[in-house]
């Protein structure tokens, strides 16, 4: 299927790895220009050079710590005069703190929900604006399942997710009769380093190994695997495309049939 996206403009946040890169890269090969934005300089320059070479449309970058909330206007404003102009608007960036209740401090709760809700509330704020002034547009927000059912050790990332949840929809009611589309993408477990960081701390609190706590997980898999960033990144951009012209304030669960709520 053609999604419509030839010639769209993208920013993709979180975009030096994962589901980031794996969304920058479809989209690109959908015929979208894309911008990617992370902290690491270095990865996004190599990511970009792959992306423009495999398929020929633009891709640049921008360096920012999006946990600074100055940053914000100067990346978009950035974005909008290297691809001239916004269409598309990922956000996916942000960290999580695996552990028990009584092994994660303060600063890590504020660290984690400052960059996972406040950089995509912050970076929404910034774009919206050149979405609302085309007349169209797509907004996509990556919060994990844990935003939906809970995680023993994911505590400051879930809480996020879920709030995440409530703005995406909240604003979508808003602004979804301007032409502008907000919907929500909740994968699972990805085969990522940050899942890696997870069996490591569940392992600490399992008395085993990293490999043998992966063992465990995926007994508890509907599917007895772990996907692959690109699985998940599909619903992405089909939900950044004209295609989904009528999803607004939608959230798919990409999980593979992980969360029990219907």
């Amino acid at each position: 299927m053609d999604l419509g996206l030839q010639g769209m403009r993208a920013l993709i946040s979180g975009a030096s790895d994962g589901i980031g890169l794996a969304t920058a890269e479809l989209l690109a090969e959908e015929g979208a220009d894309v911008a990617l934005v992370a902290r690491r300089a270095d990865a996004l320059t190599e990511a970009c050079t792959s992306i423009s070479t495999k398929t020929g449309v633009k891709a640049v970058s921008v360096a920012a710590d999006l946990s600074d909330k100055t940053v914000f206007d100067s990346v978009v404003t950035n974005v909008v005069d290297e691809l001239g102009g916004l269409d598309i608007l990922i956000n996916n960036a942000g960290a999580s703190s695996f552990g028990g209740f009584g092994d994660l401090t303060d600063e890590q709760w504020v660290a984690d929900i400052n960059l996972k809700l406040f950089g995509f509330i912050r970076m929404t704020r910034a774009a919206l604006p050149h979405l609302l002034k085309n007349g169209s547009g797509r907004i996509v927000n990556v919060a994990g399942n844990s935003g939906k059912q809970a995680l023993e050790y994911h505590m400051p990332g879930a809480a996020a997710n879920a709030a995440i949840l409530n703005f995406s929809k909240s604003l979508s009611l808003q602004v979804g009769a301007q032409g502008v589309m907000i919907n929500t993408v909740c994968p699972g477990p990805v085969r990522t380093a940050r899942l890696v960081k997870q069996f490591a701390a569940n392992a600490k609190d399992w008395g085993c190994t990293p490999e043998e706590a992966e063992e465990r997980y995926l007994e508890n898999l509907p599917l007895s695997y772990i996907p692959s960033a690109r699985d998940i990144a599909y619903s992405i951009v089909f939900l950044a495309s004209p295609r989904a012209a009528y999803l607004n304030g939608t959230t798919i669960t990409n999980d593979g049939g992980i969360t029990r709520a219907v």
